[in-house]
Parts: C-alpha cells; structure tokens; sequence
C-alpha cells in the first residue's frame, strides 16, 4: 500500500526535558518510540524545544533522527560516532523509502547516495530517487519527486524561538480541555484550512502559559482538548501522550 503524505500539515512540538535521564541507551530507546509513532501517523514535521540547554542531547537527537530516517541500505554511509552507540536498540521504522528486499520491484521508488540503491540496478543518476521500470533489466529511471511519505522533517529550536515558529491551529493537549470528539467537526474544518500543531508539554507543566504567551505575541488560534478523560493514572507520560492524541486526531481529521 502507499502511503502519502498528509493533504495538510499534521506538526508536533516536544520538548527535549522529556528525557528525564539523559543515559544513552535509556535515550535511544525513547527516541525510538517517538520517531516511530511520528511515522505510523504520518506526522509531517516533529520541532523539538531545547528546554533544558544540553548541547550534548541536541547533538544525540540529531544523530538519531538521522540514522532513523535512512533506507537501511544507506545507513552503513553513517560514520559510527559514539551517540550511535545503541542504534542496534532502534525499532525498524519501515517507511515506504524503507525497502525489505534488495530485489528489483516495478514501480518502487528508491533514493540513492553515491550511485548506491540497495540493488544492482542501472540508473541514470547516483545523488537522485528512481523509480524501477524494468525488473528483469535492473531498469530506473529518474523521478522528478519523491511522493511517498518519507517520515517526519526534524528540527530543533531553543525555547526562546517557539513563539516565531507558531502560526494558525494549534493544539495542546491538557487534562482541562474539551473533549476532542465532541468538537471533531471543527477540528476537521479548521485543520483542512491549513493544518495543524499539536504540542505536547513538557514534564514540569506550564504549557498553558507558555502557550499563552506566544498567543498573544502571534495570531494563534490555540484549542485545548482532554485526549484522556478520566485517565485512570495520576500522570501520562509525554510519549503515552503522543501516541494517544495522534490515535485521536488521526481519527478526525481522516
């Protein structure tokens, strides 16, 4: 099946705080979880908020996100520096850039680095994507636009530049807001004006401020929704967060 992507942006802002250890193999792990529950939903751009200044975790995000997002027939281009440590950890992501078999496939789009497709395969190009036309020739030729979904484009921020990168229908999850199903119909009518972001607080709480300050500093039309009414644990993590409100808005806006 292809999956494309989204019709309007579904973006995502964290904060990097929600690494409450900042091990490395406890962070490979989380990070893990996150970049695959980005891809399930099609997600079509993750901003992390550098909320607590280590240089060190920017750079291990970055490195992972990296790595991650990779065909697994470029990923040995990678030089294995030590936030690669535990990559062994990541969860396959299986994109549809994320090709199974290194076998010609009619039809199969393929990104390439070096003239390196994952296959033998006669391209006209080596820095390019190419579709394969003839599998019995090993065949490709170049395509103008890659058009599958290719997972979510990352970036990090510092927390001061949150407010600027802003604009139009955000969404922030909060025990206190409304009941997302009952609202669905706007939801679905606002994201096809021109999509959405949702935000998912950090651990230490204050969205609701943070999120009011940049309000009144942009034009934002900001909506709080409960994706957990009556939550049966005191707290939800930021990653359980993640998961369940996508899962909703997945829902909606489909």
């Amino acid at each position: 099946m292809i999956s494309f992507p989204r019709r309007k942006p579904l973006n995502v802002v964290l904060f990097l705080s929600i690494f409450d250890k900042k091990d490395l193999r406890y962070v490979t792990e989380k990070f893990s979880f996150i970049i695959r529950i980005l891809s399930i939903f099609r997600v079509s751009n993750v901003t992390w908020v550098n909320d607590i200044g280590i240089e060190s975790l920017t750079r291990l995000i970055h490195s992972l996100y990296e790595y991650s997002i990779l065909p697994p027939y470029l990923k040995k281009e990678l030089s294995m520096r030590r936030e690669l440590k535990y990559v062994g950890l990541l969860s396959p992501l299986n994109l549809p850039s994320h090709p199974r078999k290194a076998e010609p496939i009619e039809g199969e789009l393929r990104f390439g680095s070096k003239g390196n497709f994952g296959l033998e395969i006669t391209s006209p190009c080596r820095d390019c994507e190419i579709m394969i036309v003839d599998s019995i020739k090993k065949q490709g030729i170049k395509y103008p636009s890659y058009v599958q979904y290719s997972g979510p484009t990352q970036k990090i921020i510092d927390k001061e530049d949150l407010c600027p990168s802003l604009s139009g229908f955000v969404i922030v999850g909060s025990r206190n807001g409304e009941n997302p199903m009952e609202c669905l119909h706007q939801i679905r009518r606002k994201y096809d004006n021109g999509g959405t972001t949702l935000i998912i607080g950090p651990p230490k709480g204050k969205i609701i401020r943070i999120v009011n300050d940049c309000s009144n500093k942009n034009d934002l039309d900001v909506n709080y929704y409960n994706f957990v009414p009556k939550q049966g644990v005191r707290d939800v993590r930021a990653e359980e967060a993640l998961a369940i409100s996508l899962s909703v808005l997945n829902v909606i806006i489909n």
